[in-house]
């Protein structure tokens, strides 16, 4: 299919939309981390529960053991 000049694989759209969401909530994650660290809060175990989470989004998605490697696809700016 194609939108917006691009071709869309549709088997990628439900890992397009599983890595954003899974990319939002690290966000989230990150930013209350990021807060808690302002005010000398945050803890060991939950930067190194970021780092797993970081390590498991890129494992799944981004370097994957299953063919093809990259499991989203990247989008181009408009």
């Amino acid at each position: 299919h194609l939108f917006n000049n691009q071709l869309i694989t549709i088997n990628f759209l439900v890992d397009d939309l599983r890595f954003y969401l899974e990319i939002n909530k690290f966000s989230r994650l990150a930013d209350s981390a990021e807060a808690l660290a302002a005010h000398n809060m945050q803890s060991e175990k939950e930067v190194a529960f970021l780092k797993r989470k970081v390590a498991i989004i890129s494992k799944l998605f981004l370097n994957s053991d299953i063919p093809p490697k990259l499991r989203v696809r990247c989008w181009d700016p408009p």
